[in-house]
């Protein structure tokens, strides 16, 4: 009972919880794992304890088709000593406050000595050499030399560098070798002027690792407060030490609003209050674009699970109530006419009800949605989901009520008041239905998971809620083939909301029953 409570809590508050707008996409995320919390710090030789941060990271698919997540580091201070030895900081506007000449940080680790000269930067941008050295080895002749490759010639270190001059000169790539990953990289990188020459894939992989790759930094970059850019050659200067920007993990925390081109649909609480603030997430100060909080991992499109599963239980949480509402009327009104009147009334409803429960419901289901138009706006295939199920599920509990009706009409109290001249309608919601409300709330509650599954049913199979509406249904959807299973196994985290939803109504609809039912009692 209180894990449902929470769930509809969390979905009354959606847009409160969810750190991200669920429908915006961020392909630099793509099928992003969930984000790892970071409480410890280290720069170089300089160590701190943080409160939780994240830091930028970047999802992509590799030259072997594989999926790959990189952490990404922006300098937020450097300092510097030239030849003189003077030593002074490079520090971003961003992380710090300077007031009266003094600087106050913000961003930066506890515990860190600033320089006593600084220049505030607008931006740090490092410059690395363009060339790197390799050792090579010539599998012919055996000799190894240092050799010099521009970067994206040598982007892959496990690849292996002919010292063939002739063929770099002419542009020419030779594989000899079984290892299909080295081929397929040559091969897709024609621009590369590289080669592996081996016979084997074991003889590949020990040139491979006789390779070593220098990456030397050549430069700093950096736009001083008056606007100018200045660059300071590392022949002329050394970096002392370091820092890189993190990203502080926060309660309350100001990020996406009100979507004004369209106001019902995204940033409202209750739909009416404008909300700007969430309950927790990410304080980005500089607007990084790699920096999220993904704590259930992202689409295919970069967009935010957590935020997507939560408005997602809108639809799935409330099509049970309202779709069961429009049931129980439907067989209070329908069983509730064939029992008290009987006659041709009784035989009419309930030879039509046994007609569509001789219907499988899941075809019946899909029957009368593939009727429907396919392109349909989601709010309106909501209704129609919701209408449809409701059609589908009143015969059965109508024959119920029937027979309810039935007994109920020949209890002694009933007739008397009939006797009396009462109206119809007073006997039935003033001495009948009361009798009925045990039954009709327990049913209610164990009815409420087929309606869950019935409208994720047809989401998943693209009938139901599409895209860009979330859907716990239309979320599972995405998870359908090998890789996925393989590589983003936490797209698979929607289903698990509706096992547990289903499985807590039926935990407390069994608990209902237990309550109500005189006869479980022994």
């Amino acid at each position: 009972m209180w894990v449902l409570i929470i769930m509809y809590i969390a979905m009354i508050f959606a847009d409160f919880l969810a750190p991200y707008n669920p429908f915006q996409q961020n392909l630099n995320h793509s099928l992003k794992k969930p984000t790892t919390v970071k409480m410890s710090y280290k720069a170089g030789d300089f160590k701190a304890t943080l409160s939780p941060y994240v830091l930028p990271e970047i999802s992509y698919i590799d030259i072997d088709y594989s999926q790959k997540f990189k952490q990404l580091l922006f300098p937020s201070r450097i300092r510097v000593r030239l030849k003189d030895g003077t030593e002074f900081d490079i520090i971003d506007k961003n992380v710090v406050e300077v007031k009266d000449g003094k600087i106050i940080p913000k961003y930066l680790p506890k515990g860190r000595q600033l320089s006593e000269k600084f220049v505030i930067a607008e931006g740090i941008k490092l410059v690395i050499n363009d060339k790197r050295d390799a050792l090579v080895k010539d599998l012919y002749s055996g000799e190894e030399e240092w050799k010099t490759f521009k970067e994206e010639e040598v982007e892959k270190d496990f690849l292996v560098f002919t010292v063939d001059d002739e063929a770099l000169a002419k542009g020419e790539v030779i594989v000899e070798t079984r290892s299909r990953t080295a081929r397929s990289i040559v091969a897709q990188n024609e621009a590369w002027r590289i080669g592996v020459w081996a016979t084997d894939e074991q003889e590949a992989m020990e040139i491979v690792q006789a390779v070593r790759l220098d990456w030397k930094l050549k430069g700093i970059k950096y736009i001083g407060e008056d606007g100018e850019e200045y660059y300071i050659d590392m022949t002329e200067a050394k970096v002392v030490n370091y820092d890189y920007k993190y990203y502080p993990v926060k309660w309350f925390v100001k990020s996406w609003g009100p979507d004004k081109t369209d106001p019902g649909r995204v940033g409202y609480l209750f739909w009416v209050i404008p909300l700007h603030y969430h309950l927790f997430g990410v304080d980005n100060y500089d607007n990084n674009e790699y920096v999220t909080l993904n704590i259930f991992g992202s689409d295919r499109f970069g967009r935010d699970m957590w935020s997507r599963i939560i408005f997602a239980s809108r639809i799935s949480l409330s099509v049970g109530f309202i779709g069961l509402s429009i049931t129980m009327l439907l067989a209070l009104f329908f069983g509730g006419i064939a029992g008290y009147y009987g006659g041709w009334l009784d035989e009419g409803l309930m030879r039509f009800s046994e007609i569509l429960m001789s219907m499988p419901g899941f075809y019946l289901l899909l029957l009368l949605r593939s009727v429907l138009p396919i392109d349909l706006p989601s709010s309106t295939t909501y209704l129609l989901i919701v209408f449809i199920l409701s059609f589908i599920s009143w015969p059965g509990r109508a024959r119920t009520v029937r027979g309810m009706f039935l007994a109920e009409r020949q209890r002694e109290y009933v007739e008397a008041a009939i006797a009396l001249g009462y109206p119809d309608m007073k006997v039935i919601w003033s001495h009948i239905i009361p009798n009925l409300m045990t039954y009709l709330i327990v049913s209610a509650t164990l009815s409420i998971p087929g309606y869950i599954l019935g409208e994720s049913g047809l989401s998943f199979l693209g009938l139901g809620i599409r895209e860009p509406s979330p859907s716990w249904g239309n979320m599972i959807s995405a998870a359908q083939d090998v890789y996925i299973l393989t590589n983003a196994p936490w797209l698979l985290i929607p289903g698990v909301f509706i096992f547990f939803t289903v499985l807590c109504f039926n935990f407390v609809g069994d608990g209902l029953r237990d309550a109500f039912d005189p006869r479980t009692l022994g």
